[in-house]
Order: C-alpha cells, then sequence, then structure tokens
C-alpha cells in the first residue's frame, strides 16, 4: 500500500462523539471504533484517542478503505516516553 497523505494538524471542529482507545492496540480498539462508526450518522466527526503508534498508519488505512474521511491524526507527547495519537474522521456513507 502506498504511503498515505495523513494530515496532522487538528480541524477546527466539534466531534459528535470519541471513543478513548488509550492503552489498548489498535487491533483491540478498532472494533470500538467500528461500532462507533456504525451509530453516527452521516457528516459526524468521530474522534479517536490512542496511546498505540500504529494509530498513524491503521486509521489512516481505515478511512482509505472505507467512505470516511480522514481529517487529521494529531501527536501529543503525554509524557516523556509517552505519546497520545487523536485520529478524526468525519462519516461519510
Amino acid at each position: 500500500m502506498p504511503d498515505l497523505d495523513v494530515p496532522d494538524i487538528e480541524p477546527d471542529v466539534d466531534p459528535d462523539r470519541t471513543v478513548d482507545n488509550r492503552g489498548r492496540g489498535c487491533a483491540n480498539g478498532i472494533v470500538r471504533v467500528q461500532r462507533a462508526l456504525e451509530d453516527l450518522p452521516e457528516g459526524a466527526v468521530l474522534e479517536i484517542h490512542s496511546t498505540d503508534r500504529r494509530a498513524k498508519t491503521e486509521y489512516p488505512k481505515l478511512a482509505a478503505e472505507t467512505p470516511h474521511e480522514l481529517l487529521a491524526v494529531v501527536e501529543r507527547r503525554r509524557r516523556v516516553l509517552r505519546k497520545q495519537y487523536t485520529t478524526y474522521l468525519e462519516i461519510h456513507e
């Protein structure tokens, strides 16, 4: 799969729902994300918090394989050795 162009600037949106996957691997957290995607209407924004560095690749892949639009994956340092990733997806059917 080619490299995906992943925006890294927080979008100016108010999320309609937040899924907190901090402390979970992307594989475990993706089920929670998929449930939220199914429950949200067209145009809603899902915000996903994660501490798994794979968030920078897995959520963009999810967006590329679905009609949902990746708005951004923002990386922040939580502690000296720990980062948090916040992903924003806009829901499309």
